[in-house]
């Protein structure tokens, strides 16, 4: 049964309540500053909602979350704070690369030129 079967049928309940680790915490990018809190508190809580119900762990959910935002031309604020999280994760500078290098024949050229700079400050920073 994988992850996502186990949290459909219950498997996992104790005293009538879903046992749930709370995923490790994204800081919220200088660029949605001046959004209303509570915007900010729903976009967590669907973020929180949604890896759960994904049934992935930390690792494999910010190896795809990295993979899309590259793929997107996300801003640095986005690639900078995903990147924390994974080595806040224990995610090592070769396994982001690793991410890199996977979806570099998907993406091309422009993309990585608009990535590479944000994820190489990030794991410098790190």
């Amino acid at each position: 049964m994988v992850a996502s079967d186990r949290s459909r049928t219950g498997e996992g309940v104790r005293s009538g309540t879903v046992a749930r680790m709370e995923p490790t915490p994204i800081p919220v990018p200088d660029g949605l500053r001046g959004l209303d809190p509570a915007a900010i508190a729903a976009l967590r809580d669907m973020r929180v909602e949604l890896e759960r119900l994904s049934g992935l762990d930390e690792r494999a959910i910010e190896l795809a979350r990295l993979g899309a935002l590259i793929a997107l031309g996300a801003p640095a604020d986005s690639l900078e704070a995903h990147v924390r999280r994974a080595a806040t994760i224990g995610m090592t500078a070769e396994e982001v690369w690793g991410t890199v290098m996977a979806v570099a024949p998907l993406v091309g050229v422009p993309r990585l030129i608009g990535s590479i700079p944000a994820i190489r400050t990030a794991l410098d920073a790190g």
